[in-house]
């Protein structure tokens, strides 16, 4: 009896003990040729130029998201779409975003570039004006109409060029 008293106050004293909270997890590191990596905080994808991305589920449910055109946060950052010599650099370049999972997706500079004025690829870091669960967060990649390339959890997002000349 004393012994299952024991054990029962451990367990007790085990329970109301606070749980070390696991630290966040890191940012996406973006990776551009010629620039050094750098991260993608939550909170750059955040403010005057974020959007709504609204999703759908096959129930009819709408979560919205808040973030900014993954083409956007590229230009931000240094690929240049703007001159034909930035163009004509570009042209071989494909954006490979790759989640903490290993998940990769792929997408092409011109395939980005083609949606400018109605961008179907976002990175977002808020859902319903909270920060994303972890599970997902801090940074995940929305595609419209596209969910196999809409990795959650996103660890590198990376521009390579696939041309057999470098620039």
């Amino acid at each position: 009896m004393k012994l299952l008293l024991g054990t029962m106050a451990a367990l007790a004293v085990l329970a109301a003990a606070p749980l070390a909270a696991a630290p966040p997890s890191p940012p996406p590191t973006l990776r551009m040729a010629g620039q050094p990596d750098r991260p993608v905080p939550p909170e750059s994808l955040l403010g005057e130029n974020e959007r709504d991305v609204r999703l759908e589920d096959v129930d009819g449910n709408v979560t919205v998201y808040h973030g900014v055109p993954l083409l956007e946060v590229l230009e931000k950052n240094g690929l240049d779409l703007k001159t034909m010599a930035g163009e004509r650099r570009s042209a071989a370049d494909v954006v490979v975003v790759t989640a903490r999972d290993g998940y990769t997706v792929v997408f092409s500079v011109g395939e980005l570039k083609g949606g400018r004025a109605n961008p179907k690829v976002f990175l977002v870091s808020e859902r319903s004006m909270d920060p994303l669960p972890d599970k997902e967060g801090p940074v995940r990649l929305i595609v419209y109409g596209d969910t196999a390339r809409s990795p959650y959890a996103l660890a590198t997002i990376e521009v390579r060029n696939l041309s057999a000349r470098k620039p």
